[in-house]
């Protein structure tokens, strides 16, 4: 049998509040009889005082409590069970031989010791030395001094009354236990009564969450939840929102991309098709010139494919990366004078200062294509007659790239769509003046995995 969170709500209230009427019963049980007890024993100390006296003037005339060492029957006679049955006691424990009247004394009563006083009650020196009584730590016993002008010779040690399972503590037991049931029943109602609507209120955004996760499991990307509350579940709805938010733009890009990634294709496979039946056709002569054509359009295809696979190896994280101390100066320099005759061609200066020794941990090849991306970027989108600047220099402990060129510019609410993939500034999306829109997005890739920013 399966329990719902609101079935496993209800049964840990009710658990819990029959458990703590349990544990109050109980304590108040136990502290009844332990004070209750403890108040007797008290109670019983006090009416003492007629053995406090005697001991204390029997102390005065003796000197020391000797005579009462061993000697029980002596210690018997102080004891107020005693009294009830005989006369009181000549000083020095030296009973006469017959009555005032000149008769011998009666024999004594059989002491009647009903709260087993003897058995409790000890007598201690000043140093609180046992002297005559049951032997024994004294426990939890109650002292009361025995003093004789004004100093302590003495003390009575009262342990408490012991705990028998009497008629009365049993009925005392029964009637707190035929308490406990309506006290039990009721706080089970209350449970009840709370727990149900306590967790379908719970339960609800957890529900409302299990059901935009169903839709997200659709397809239904544009699901989005009200948050009740600013509490953790209040929280959980807005976390699983901006899932939502991150799985419609995942998938917008997904389908944006396959539509850049067929109209990328579309057009060099479109222009390779239109030469190749030109050629068939006779309408065109197969020359140098026309296999050049052809060259450069596979060319663009298998930029395109490279880069496609670049990104499909970011997105599956198995872009690899061989890292070790190498010289970024040499890198930059390298990459600036391969791209320098292309620079020439278009009527671009391009200028290069890089400082030496720029030492970092990082993929040689990787970077040297984050350079030529950028080189690239720049021939492409620089007017002829214009000027392009590369420098690289250390700040700290951080190596700073910058690549400058000449007009046009891009305006400002284009600059942070640039490293989105196959986005072009250009409106026409004509591959006259560019690539596919892939190379900045691969560089911020490159970029991120060593740890600088672009």
């Amino acid at each position: 049998m399966k329990f719902n969170i609101t079935g496993k709500l209800v049964a840990v209230l009710s658990l819990t509040s029959v458990l703590l009427v349990a544990a109050m019963a109980t304590a108040i049980y136990w502290s009844f009889q332990k004070g209750f007890i403890s108040y007797l024993t008290e109670l019983e100390l006090e009416r003492l005082d007629q053995t406090v006296a005697d001991l204390s003037a029997t102390y005065r005339v003796t000197g020391s409590w000797d005579f009462l060492r061993g000697n029980h029957e002596a210690w018997m006679e102080y004891l107020p069970i005693a009294r009830v049955a005989q006369p009181p006691i000549p000083p020095l424990n030296r009973r006469p031989a017959t009555a005032p009247s000149g008769q011998p004394f009666a024999p004594p009563l059989a002491p009647q010791d009903q709260t087993g006083l003897s058995t409790r009650l000890r007598l201690l020196d000043g140093n609180k030395h046992n002297i005559i009584g049951p032997p024994g730590e004294r426990g939890e016993a109650l002292l009361r001094p025995i003093q004789l002008d004004q100093r302590t010779v003495g003390w009575l040690s009262l342990s408490p009354l012991p705990v028998p399972e009497s008629d009365l503590d049993r009925r005392f037991r029964d009637q707190q236990l035929e308490a406990i049931y309506p006290i039990a029943g009721g706080a089970l109602l209350l449970a009840l009564m709370i727990g149900i609507p306590l967790g379908r209120h719970l339960l609800k955004p957890v529900k409302a969450i299990a059901e935009g996760a169903h839709a997200l499991t659709r397809g239904n990307f544009d699901i989005r939840l009200e948050p009740q509350s600013r509490d953790e579940l209040g929280r959980l709805v807005n976390d699983f929102n901006t899932l939502a938010k991150v799985l419609e733009r995942n998938e917008q890009l997904r389908r944006q991309s396959m539509a850049d990634v067929s109209h990328e294709l579309r057009t060099p496979l479109s222009i390779l098709r239109g030469d190749i039946e030109a050629i068939q056709d006779g309408v065109r002569p197969l020359d140098q010139k026309q296999m050049a054509r052809l060259h450069n359009t596979v060319m663009v295809l298998s930029r395109l494919v490279n880069d496609l696979y670049d990104l499909a190896l970011v997105d599956a994280g198995a872009l690899t990366y061989q890292k070790s101390i190498i010289d970024l100066s040499e890198i930059i320099q390298e990459a600036s004078d391969a791209a320098e005759g292309e620079f020439a061609n278009k009527q671009i200066l391009l200028s290069t200062k890089v400082d030496e020794g720029l030492a970092v941990f990082g993929d040689e090849r990787r970077l040297r294509q984050v350079i030529d991306n950028l080189l690239k970027n720049s021939l492409r989108y620089t007017d002829s007659g214009g000027e392009c600047r590369l420098t690289a220099h250390r700040k700290g402990e951080r190596i700073f790239i910058n690549l400058e060129d000449s007009a046009p510019s891009v305006s400002q609410h284009e600059l942070p769509r640039l490293f989105e993939r196959f986005y072009r500034v250009e409106a026409s999306r004509n591959r006259s003046r560019g690539g596919a829109g892939l190379g900045l997005a691969i560089c911020k890739t490159i970029v991120s995995a060593h740890e600088g920013e672009i």
